[in-house]
């Protein structure tokens, strides 16, 4: 395959907004005459850590967008275009590309998003996706740095969905007496993350401080805590979980697959007691599900976490590490 046929055929016609110039340039002219704001996140994807090369190439495609609108959302701001960075190796084939490219047209309408650019690469080996999001808006960013004391502690949907569907893909024979359907649910959370752009306004109109669940729950609730620099605590026993991942934990025995375990692509967020009955009647208006999950203590030199015991959430082996 060619690079200029690749785009030409698969990638221009992703590219309908003025601004990508129709992937004739080698820039984007994004035109901001009506908004103050660019907000822009990136975010990699690599086979053999985040997909497998056995996985449809549509949801490797939707999973690559949405990992980054998950952070977007997050934010309290909607995403607008992207550029996409695609390095391959010779395995990866024209009908591969062609079902890659309809998964990306099927985002680019669930989400209202247009390509703006990119690059189209040989790899010698494997298969490396990099996404560059853009938002233009006139609103400034819900920040991970202004939690206050006695702000309460959010999630949205449930939690270790993805990395027990990546268990149960690694681990065939282990089935732990989950039936077909609970296994699919759980493979499906870990293949297609579902950030949901209603979230958007949510975290607009109530949100003190927030961001996306990427490394596991527990994890990016310290970094929220440790970057607005106050004490968290959590009730364990308040933390959702869905019908299929309580079946699984039961059987497996340990919750911290599913508090650590990452890719979740949820927004934790703080809010301030006083919005609690609005923010409630809000999400139950738009119909999402969000769960009270703690309480922001006071600042601290040596932001922790605690559970509803005062005992400290500590590391965890499911933790995932990039460089070990």
């Amino acid at each position: 395959m060619d690079e200029k046929f690749i785009i030409k055929k698969y990638f221009m016609p992703l590219a309908n907004g003025k601004d990508s110039l129709q992937l004739k340039d080698d820039v984007a002219n994004i035109d901001v005459a009506d908004e103050k704001y660019i907000v822009s996140n990136q975010d990699s994807l690599v086979m053999g850590t985040h997909f497998f090369k056995s996985d449809d190439p549509a949801y490797i495609a939707k999973k690559s967008l949405r990992v980054n609108i998950s952070d977007l959302i997050s934010k309290g701001v909607r995403p607008y275009g992207y550029f996409l960075s695609i390095a391959m190796d010779d395995t990866i084939d024209e009908n591969w590309i062609k079902l890659f490219s309809k998964g990306l047209a099927e985002d680019q309408k669930k989400y209202n998003l247009t390509l703006l650019g990119g690059d189209t690469v040989l790899a010698p080996n494997g298969l490396f996706i990099t996404i560059n999001m853009l938002s233009r808006t006139n609103d400034t960013i819900i920040k991970r740095s202004s939690a206050s004391c006695g702000d309460n502690i959010y999630v949205t949907g449930t939690i270790g969905n993805s990395a027990i569907g990546l268990y149960l893909l690694k681990n065939k024979n282990d089935n732990l007496g989950l039936d077909s359907k609970d296994r699919q649910n759980l493979i499906r959370k870990y293949h297609l993350p579902n950030p949901r752009l209603q979230t958007i306004q949510l975290i607009k109109n109530f949100a003190s401080s927030s961001m996306d669940t990427t490394d596991g729950l527990i994890n990016d609730l310290l970094v929220l805590a440790g970057t607005s620099g106050r004490v968290f605590t959590i009730k364990k026993r308040s933390i959702p979980y869905s019908v299929s991942t309580k079946k699984f934990l039961n059987s497996y025995g340990d919750c911290d697959i599913a508090l650590y375990g990452g890719d979740d692509y949820e927004v934790i967020f703080t809010s301030p007691m006083k919005f609690e009955d609005m923010l409630n009647e809000y999400a139950k208006k738009i119909k999402l599900r969000i769960t009270k999950i703690g309480k922001v203590g006071n600042l601290s030199n040596h932001p922790r976490i605690y559970d509803e015991k005062h005992e400290e959430f500590k590391t965890s082996n499911y933790s995932f590490k990039h460089f070990k």
